[in-house]
């Protein structure tokens, strides 16, 4: 008697699935990924500042700049590799323009005492430009 090859066939392409998926992980971002998401979250600290500095809040504005600037060190650390590397290189450079002009942000808004949130729209402009690849493939992060 023949087996059937239908239900062996079926386990097996989803044994090799599962295998797949396994394999890909979901642990590790990729550094051009983490930099991309603390420039993300930088991006909205800005919002965050813009709105405790019209309540009047000063605490909260300093605590948003500080957070912005620790957010801008991480996202400047993740792209070291990735700067260098062909694939991402040009992804990276919009990153770190993004970065600058968030930099700006936060030197001008401890110098000056507002913050300048129409300035994120470029930092997000190079972000989303980042996230397209820049000229590039996109990154799919």
């Amino acid at each position: 008697m023949r087996p059937r090859l239908g239900p062996i066939l079926i386990v097996a392409v989803a044994g090799l699935v599962v295998v797949g998926l396994l394999a890909r992980g979901e642990g590790t971002r990729r550094p051009i990924c983490a930099a991309q998401d603390s420039l993300r979250v930088a991006i909205r600290a800005v919002d965050a500042a813009r709105a405790a500095e019209r309540s009047g809040d000063a605490a909260a504005v300093t605590a948003e700049l500080d957070e912005i600037a620790r957010l801008l060190s991480e996202a400047r650390g993740h792209l070291v590799g990735p700067a260098s590397d062909p694939e991402t290189a040009a992804a990276a450079r919009a990153m770190q323009e993004a970065s600058n002009y968030l930099q700006f942000i936060v030197d001008d808004a401890r110098a000056s005492g507002a913050v300048d949130d129409p300035i994120a729209q470029f930092a997000a402009r190079e972000l989303n430009r980042a996230g397209a690849g820049a000229g590039g493939s996109p990154l799919n992060c």
